[in-house]
């Protein structure tokens, strides 16, 4: 499993090298437009305190990661897309348009790869993306004309929201951006209604679960968005709540004090699913998740993407809980 950022455990390593400390989280605040009201231009949405101004729908879009164009595609909007960074980070969906193509494999995208790609939206899955630590910054993209949305409002020094509803703050955002807010409260209507069923699938017995991921042979605990929100939304026990970061690193002791009844397993594409589990199942042997076979992998993937691909996560989540 590659380092990447700060969503997942592994950006603790790799924050740390760079010298910069962030809080790897989203804030609970709907970042909601506020102006106007209906489809109409112009509009401003604000994103992790930077106010966005549009004059018209975005055109050019640029994906801080290739899989939330799911996000734009439930929508209608997926034909405004023009690339995507962070590429490199995952292999790409196989039906994933050859049109599309690749600004950056990194993280957070140099300066040159992005102005020279002229996007006139930047959507980021996290603030960290465009924070100019060598790399482009808010100011190199509002010189060159580029607003920024940050989806799941992963921004710096914010605290993580608890709530699966960040989604639907999302796709409202997002449809009065592209001037579609009909089209938003649809698939927003839809979204919650397959929340709902997932969530009445609990037959109601206590439950506990933690979110954990091994990295360089240390355990890190997520106790964060999006783990709260799935969590949260299905009525489950998140035994990982009070953890101060979205990812912790915990001792195995730490581990074994807490019993949760079910372990999910972060990992990074299909392939590493079996490899992540057994090396959870190694280091916690006698955790009464791992002796009662109860421990399950979550692809990290969904988590990056946001949007929409939370919910298909959260409903297998559920399918992976309450078994039918």
């Amino acid at each position: 499993m590659r380092p990447h950022h700060r969503r997942t455990a592994s950006v603790v390593a790799l924050a740390i090298s760079a010298g910069v400390i962030l809080s790897g989280c989203a804030s609970p605040t709907s970042a909601s437009p506020s102006t106007p009201a209906a489809s109409g231009y112009p509009v401003s949405v604000d994103s992790c305190g930077v106010k966005g101004k549009y004059a018209q729908a975005p055109s050019r879009v640029v994906l801080g990661y290739p899989r939330t164009l799911e996000t734009l595609a439930a929508l209608g909007l997926d034909d405004s897309v023009y690339g995507y960074t962070l590429g490199g980070y995952d292999a790409l969906p196989t039906d994933y348009p050859a049109t599309i193509v690749e600004v950056s494999p990194d993280y957070a995208p140099a300066r040159e790869a992005m102005i020279a790609a002229a996007p006139d939206l930047y959507l980021a899955n996290d603030e960290g993306q465009v924070l100019g630590d060598g790399t482009v910054s808010y100011d190199d993209l509002a010189q060159a004309g580029t607003n920024v949305y940050v989806l799941g409002q992963y921004c710096a020094d914010a605290p993580a929201p608890t709530s699966i509803t960040r989604v639907y703050d999302d796709v409202t955002d997002l449809g009065a951006i592209f001037g579609v807010p009909e089209r938003a409260s649809e698939v927003v209507a839809s979204l919650k209604d397959r929340v709902s069923a997932a969530a009445a699938r609990n037959p109601g017995d206590p439950l506990s679960v933690a979110y954990l991921q091994v990295y360089d042979g240390k355990i890190y605990a997520n106790g964060g968005y999006p783990a709260a929100g799935i969590l949260n939304a299905l009525n489950v026990t998140n035994v990982f709540a009070d953890l101060p970061h979205n990812f912790t690193e915990i001792t195995k002791e730490q581990a074994l004090v807490l019993t949760p009844d079910v372990i999910m397993v972060n990992y990074v594409g299909a392939g590493n699913e079996q490899a992540g589990i057994d090396e959870v199942r190694a280091l916690l042997p006698d955790s009464p998740a791992v002796k009662n076979g109860r421990v399950y992998g979550s692809d990290e993937t969904d988590y990056e993407a946001g949007g929409v691909s939370l919910i298909a996560n959260l409903e297998y989540v559920a399918d992976t809980l309450f078994p039918r």
